[in-house]
């Protein structure tokens, strides 16, 4: 079945105790938040709108709440939040120098923040997603770009009830998975299929994809949040999901339309006396058989993170469990970030460790000057999302508890030093 197509054209809206390092200075940080520097560009459409130039006086600051962020290469990235529920979105092509509004027409609504792979997604600086739910009518609106948000077309897709992931392979070819709520005990899947970059859908599997019964009675429910999906070619994709409590991983192979649970995922007896579990979403490197999904195990609102890493796509499952400490609540979507099977960073009361065993060792890094200023002196504590583009270059986007304010910093060594963008 096509969904069908609305043909409007939205145009982008104007271990150890870590050593003090000695040669690092902490510099001056406002405690007003972010303050980006914006560029609008007197005319979009030939050129992408991140991309074309911009004089002195088409330049302005701007002081803003950022609730999420994705690089897309190693000086380019997006970040974005909400005012007034409407999204703000910004993309940078010269490392937060400066930074261009490629919003979507203020119509454009969200009752929360936007979450990249689940509302949001790009596959390149020029080519991206936007996901608009509206569960009241059980429809949601797919907005896409090709030319870097300087427009956006948009297609609806009825009958999506509440879209709880969203992955592209390529410019082309993608996936939205959608989950059915409103009946007790049965939470339907639906998936639905591109590729033609958006602009119609087809649905390529509907059923319930977790198994349900009597047994789901006193289940904890399976929210959008606790829902990830992820592809690493056109036929194998994978979900990882918070099933009756416990986290599950299932793949297709055939590019979405049948899904088999896997049994060498998830091992209860390596975690004792957990509340709760949390998952992140799928990894796999390059697009290749090698990936791995975090796990946390909350307990006395303290959350403590190990992993799980495959080297055959998903058939088997390797438990490695970190030597990191348990971290708050409020920091409990803080994960480590691997950028490979070997290599990752955590981060812990203002210090950066750093691993290249797979999480069995953490090497604390020298205690960034400006890194500590801003999350001890000036109480961004709040750890919201951490990446790294290359073992070099990295984002780091930190908050106040109250949600009232948060910084994006940045990287290019590895984590020793950071930088607010």
């Amino acid at each position: 079945m096509i969904m069908t197509v609305a043909g409007m054209l939205l145009t982008a809206c104007s271990s150890k105790s870590p050593a003090v390092d000695p040669k690092d200075q902490a510099g001056e940080t406002s405690e007003e938040g972010q303050t980006l520097t914006v560029i609008n560009p007197d005319s979009v459409g030939s050129k992408t709108a991140a991309n074309s130039p911009a004089n002195e006086t088409q330049k302005y600051e701007i002081q803003t709440r950022l609730t999420d962020f994705q690089l897309l290469g190693d000086s380019t990235g997006l970040a974005w939040g909400t005012t007034r529920s409407e999204l703000r979105l910004y993309m940078t092509n010269d490392s937060g120098e400066t930074w261009t509004n490629i919003s979507p027409a203020t119509s454009v609504l969200f009752s929360s923040n936007p979450q990249y792979g689940k509302d949001i997604y790009f596959v390149s600086p020029t080519h991206g997603w936007i996901i608009r739910n509206f569960s009241e009518s059980g429809e949601a609106i797919v907005l896409r770009t090709i030319d870097g948000g300087a427009t956006w077309k948009m297609t609806s897709l009825p009958k999506a009830n509440e879209v709880a992931s969203v992955f592209f392979i390529n410019e082309d070819r993608g996936w939205i998975l959608s989950i059915d709520n409103s009946q007790k005990n049965d939470t339907t899947k639906t998936l639905y299929l591109t590729n033609n970059g958006g602009a119609s859908w087809i649905k390529v599997m509907s059923s319930p994809l977790f198994p349900t019964g009597p047994e789901a009675t006193n289940a904890t429910p399976i929210q959008s949040n606790s829902v990830s999906m992820t592809f690493s070619n056109e036929k194998l994709g994978y979900i990882s999901a918070i099933e009756f409590g416990h986290p599950e991983f299932y793949v297709t192979r055939n590019g979405g339309v049948s899904w088999n649970k896997s049994d060498q995922f998830f091992d209860m007896s390596k975690y004792k006396n957990c509340s709760s579990f949390l998952t992140g979403t799928p990894t796999f490197f390059n697009n290749s058989d090698i990936g791995w999904i975090p796990v946390g195990c909350s307990r006395d609102d303290a959350v403590k993170y190990n992993g799980y890493f495959t080297n055959d796509g998903g058939k088997t499952w390797a438990y490695a469990p970190f030597d990191i400490d348990w971290i708050t609540e409020t920091n409990k979507g803080a994960a480590p970030f691997f950028i490979n099977s070997l290599e990752g960073w955590n981060i812990r009361n203002g210090a950066v460790y750093h691993t290249t065993d797979q999480g069995k060792t953490w090497t604390a890094l020298p205690v960034n000057g400006k890194l500590h200023d801003v999350m001890t002196n000036l109480a961004y504590n709040q750890v919201v999302k951490l990446q790294f583009y290359t073992a070099k270059f990295g984002w780091l986007l930190v908050a106040k508890s109250d949600g009232k304010r948060s910084l994006l910093m940045q990287t290019t060594d590895g984590g020793r030093s950071w930088r607010v963008l």
